[in-house]
């Protein structure tokens, strides 16, 4: 077996990144958010467009954490969207969120690989052919997604007979998730936003009505600020903030690129593919043709290259059997942070001070919809809470146990489960 990159493939294909210099010196500015990931720099972004000033600082580089390492998929399918659970506006940026995501990228012109061709869900049971109608239902309501499909309608989707019917949302799509990252830069310093990494806070203090933000080097004073660091917060991070989320380890995988018949027969409508298994398989195909996809970190899968690349290898060819001895090229980590309820929250620490944390796996259309109610919050919490109310989810104890108990136990449970119906 040839050597795998544990890098993701992103940076063979995205544009270079912005001019992001470590800051220096002392600064004034009306907010700061702590962490360059989509939802702070999408809160920036907002913010610039009201008019305030606004700065970005980051510890690393940009795309070191979840904006960098994730699948790249847009899926806009949550648990959580329900009239009933979020206010009218908050329920209608949700809905949108995947198209929104589509939208910024056309608005600043971001070259990403994006397409936008759906995200298709596939049910391989006659119990999953009725979860998953019961879902494209509400969906398809919601204006989201057209016609139920049968079995002939996936294989003309996805290029395989295996299942039983499914549904297309119609918003979700797919894209680089590292340019992506680099182009929500750009665009953010377009608007005037001045963002900095290598520069990680060190301290946070109230002084005359202001927050302090220290740095290695200097220090910036604002009116607000908003912490959106998520699962690669470090010590300075209000413990409160980060105790509310739990940290899982994914991992991804990336194939060699296609040959143009493998892709003729492979997901020949470009959607992202998920199936309804316990033990579920999902992926997607980029441009340079490469299947990308992953899961969690297990014992051995995940960890263990050969091992994780046979596995995938064989189910994707038990579906499409085009793909019998694929190899893999990439296989990489990175880390979620999972709320228990798995809704991401807007939490308010004190006067002007507020975290966003806990994407739960959909930080890339969740983040076009909370980056924009972070920003109202920071303005207005009032009208913030139109779009999102602050909350202040309960503790997690021993919430590093518990990561480790669940990506270590789930997958192999949910592979029995999956074999015995």
């Amino acid at each position: 077996m040839t050597a795998i990159s544990p890098m993701p493939p992103y940076a063979l294909t995205a544009p270079p990144a912005p001019e992001t210099p470590v800051l220096r010196g002392a600064w004034v500015t009306d907010h700061v958010l702590v962490g360059a990931g989509y939802g702070g720099l999408l809160a920036a972004i907002a913010l610039a467009e009201r008019g305030a000033r606004v700065m970005v600082i980051d510890a690393q580089e940009l795309g070191f954490g979840g904006s960098g390492r994730n699948h790249g998929q847009c899926i806009p399918v949550y648990r959580y969207l329900d009239p009933e659970r979020l206010p009218p506006e908050g329920f209608e940026l949700l809905l949108n969120s995947g198209a929104g995501v589509f939208d910024t990228i056309r608005r600043f012109d971001i070259a990403c690989e994006a397409v936008q061709n759906g995200t298709l869900t596939a049910a391989h049971t006659p119990r999953t052919l009725e979860t998953t109608r019961a879902t494209h239902a509400r969906y398809a309501r919601w204006g989201k997604a057209g016609g139920y499909l049968d079995r002939d309608g996936v294989a003309d989707w996805a290029g395989t007979r295996d299942y039983l019917g499914g549904w297309i949302h119609r918003d979700g799509g797919h894209l680089n998730p590292l340019a992506y990252v680099r182009g929500l830069a750009r665009a953010a310093q377009s608007l005037g936003v001045k963002v900095h990494t290598g520069t990680p806070m060190t301290g946070l203090r109230r002084d005359n009505g202001r927050w302090i933000v220290s740095i290695p080097l200097g220090e910036i004073s604002a009116q607000a600020v908003g912490l959106t660091t998520d699962i690669y917060a470090t010590a300075a991070i209000p413990a409160t903030l980060r105790r509310t989320v739990f940290p899982l380890t994914a991992y991804g995988l990336a194939s060699r690129p296609l040959t143009p018949e493998e892709r003729r027969q492979v997901l020949p409508g470009g959607t992202n593919f998920g199936e309804t298994r316990h033990d579920p398989m999902f992926f997607r195909i980029d441009t340079a043709g490469r299947i990308i996809g992953g899961g969690l970190v297990e014992l051995r899968r995940g960890r263990n290259a050969e091992v994780t690349a046979a596995r995938l290898t064989r189910r994707l060819a038990a579906r499409w059997p085009v793909l019998q001895g694929l190899t893999w090229d990439h296989l990489w980590t990175g880390r979620i942070s999972m709320a228990m309820d798995q809704m991401p929250s807007i939490q308010r620490l004190d006067d002007g001070l507020w975290g966003l944390t806990g994407w739960s796996g959909r930080g890339v259309p969740t983040s076009a919809a909370l980056g924009q109610a972070l920003a109202r919050t920071m303005i207005d919490p009032a009208d913030g809470a139109r779009l999102w109310p602050a909350t202040t989810p309960p503790r997690i104890f021993a919430r590093h146990a518990l990561g480790l108990m669940i990506q270590t136990f789930r997958g192999p449970l949910n592979q029995l489960r999956d074999r015995t119906g």
